[in-house]
């Protein structure tokens, strides 16, 4: 397909004309995702979604591929071409995982100035090829990586309002790349989310150690590229050692985007949020350059997002449930949770920069900048 030619692979529907280029087809709005990346043919998958859709989805992702759904598979080569006159003019959020990003997302999607694009599943996939960079198994050299990365930032950074920003909220995994995101995006900034080593212990202990048992190998790999060799601290570990790794391997994460990108990032502690969303979504909105009033705070906040499961909102979940959840995991798990804090201490005193860290993450609790 040349860009000379017509867009088809789609049907004609909203404003999406099947007689336009690929060129203005991608520069009249974001309706065109770029939801995958076909590797054996060097190409990408594109789908349709409208505003809506994109309001709607907790992941920009393969989930979205439901039977019926329209895609065309369009070549590299002709997605550079036509992406060329576009730029990357987006923000970010990065977090540790669980710490309340989607829902971040969902208030701030709110503000008509803001169009928020939640993990893009082929954000996540250049996350490991950037591990294999000059290696065997990478499919690009760095420079044709890069050259890719940007132009999907671009494709991101597209909105339907002329007034709206971009701001793409990445899955956890993707922190391990948000200092050289910032990089490829030097106008952009970042919020990043965390939640103190306790509460992230309660959090997963009492939920989510899938996430825990499903990534621990490679978060092992990852505090072993931060903090150099690690592995006397790192095996075996139990349940509650886990976590705590893993709170650190993605805090050492954000910790390196923080330092790279001095007075473009600011950290948001989720549990601080939840005391004063009205100051964290400020806070947010102002980092961001958005312009708001109190009266617009207040209508975002009044709305059924703070009442609901933001990965999924068909679920109700409030402050107070999460609250009771906590409270319930710090009795079912208590010695888990303390062998996970013992486990940090033990690591803080034979390393100066994980002890600097968690002094750090004692004072980053109000909505403080970098």
């Amino acid at each position: 397909m040349s860009n000379a030619g017509k867009l088809r692979g789609f049907p004609s529907r909203n404003t999406m004309d099947p007689h336009l280029t690929l060129r203005d087809a991608l520069a009249l709005s974001p309706t065109l995702y770029p939801i995958a990346v076909a590797l054996n043919v060097d190409a990408v998958q594109f789908i349709r979604l409208d505003e809506a859709a994109y309001a709607t989805a907790s992941f920009l992702d393969s989930r979205l591929l439901l039977p019926g759904v329209k895609s065309a598979i369009i070549s590299w080569p002709d997605v550079r071409e036509a992406a060329a006159s576009l730029g990357a003019r987006c923000q970010f959020i990065f977090h540790i995982s669980h710490v309340g990003s989607t829902l971040l997302s969902r208030l701030l999607g709110q503000h008509p100035c803001i169009f928020s694009v939640r993990e893009p599943a082929i954000l996540r996939h250049s996350t490991g090829v950037y591990a294999k960079l000059g290696g065997p198994a990478c499919p690009w050299t760095r420079a044709e990586f890069d050259e890719r990365l940007r132009t999907f930032l671009a494709l991101w950074s597209r909105t339907f309002q002329p007034r709206q920003v971009a701001v793409i909220k990445a899955t956890s995994y993707v922190s391990e790349i948000a200092e050289y995101l910032l990089e490829l995006a030097p106008e952009a900034r970042a919020v990043l989310m965390f939640v103190s080593p306790t509460i992230f212990l309660k959090t997963l202990l009492g939920g989510a150690m899938g996430d825990i048992d499903k990534h621990s190998e490679d978060r092992m790999r990852r505090l072993d590229r931060w903090l150099g060799d690690v592995s006397r601290w790192v095996a075996p570990l139990s349940a509650g050692e886990r976590v705590a790794m893993s709170w650190l391997s993605e805090m050492l994460a954000l910790e390196g985007a923080a330092q790279r990108a001095a007075g473009r990032v600011v950290w948001i502690d989720f549990d601080s949020f939840l005391t004063n969303p009205a100051a964290g979504l400020q806070f947010a909105l102002e980092h961001f350059g958005v312009e708001f009033s109190e009266p617009m705070i207040r209508e975002m906040l009044a709305g059924p997002v703070l009442r609901q499961y933001a990965k999924a909102p068909q679920c109700p979940f409030t402050a107070e449930s999460r609250r009771q959840l906590l409270q319930t995991a710090a009795s079912r798990h208590a010695d888990e949770i303390q062998k996970g804090l013992n486990w940090l201490d033990r690591l803080a005193s034979d390393c100066a920069r994980v002890r600097d860290l968690l002094g750090a993450t004692k004072h980053l609790s109000n909505f403080k900048r970098n």
